[in-house]
């Protein structure tokens, strides 16, 4: 399938709609952000936190949008995909530090080698929210290969200019 581009809701609109804030930075949305009526209604996919391990593990510096004890309840989906969080990044943060997105997806991509353990038939699905200098938002939705995320920040990248 590879990646698809689309409009998406202003983020910080959303999130203020529900009573939260957000910090620039890289950040772990819950992935129905733009349809939840409500803060009860997110949900976040299991691979959060393994990847937010990873980000600390890597010292990739990332803000939280909710506190420890407030966290969206986990939607886990079983199958040979491996099924990542929503990631935000603004185009502020990629003005302060352009390699944050290729380096964190780097990272993504070489957990995913280990648990997929090499097999190219593994296959990886991850939503990125770039919020443009303007406000407006873009979502990349990507679904193949591991080794393909890259292709995210190339978009992102195209998307800024």
């Amino acid at each position: 399938m590879g990646a698809e581009v689309h409009d998406y809701v202003s983020v910080s609109e959303k999130l203020k709609s529900l009573g939260v804030s957000l910090q620039n930075g890289l950040a772990i949305l819950p992935g129905n952000l733009a349809t939840a009526t409500s803060i009860d209604e997110l949900r976040q996919q299991v691979e959060s936190d393994t990847v937010r391990t990873l980000l600390r593990a890597n010292k990739i510096h990332y803000v939280e949008i909710f506190g420890e004890d407030d966290q969206p309840p986990y939607l886990q989906q079983y199958s040979f995909e491996w099924f990542g969080p929503t990631l935000f990044v603004s185009a502020g943060l990629l003005a302060q530090d352009p390699n944050v997105l290729s380096v964190t997806l780097g990272v993504i991509t070489n957990y995913l080698y280990d648990l997929f353990k090499g097999n190219k038939e593994g296959k990886a699905s991850l939503d990125v929210i770039f919020q443009q200098a303007d406000g407006s938002c873009k979502q990349i939705r990507y679904s193949g290969p591991a080794d393909g995320l890259s292709e995210i920040a190339e978009i992102v990248k195209s998307l800024g200019d």
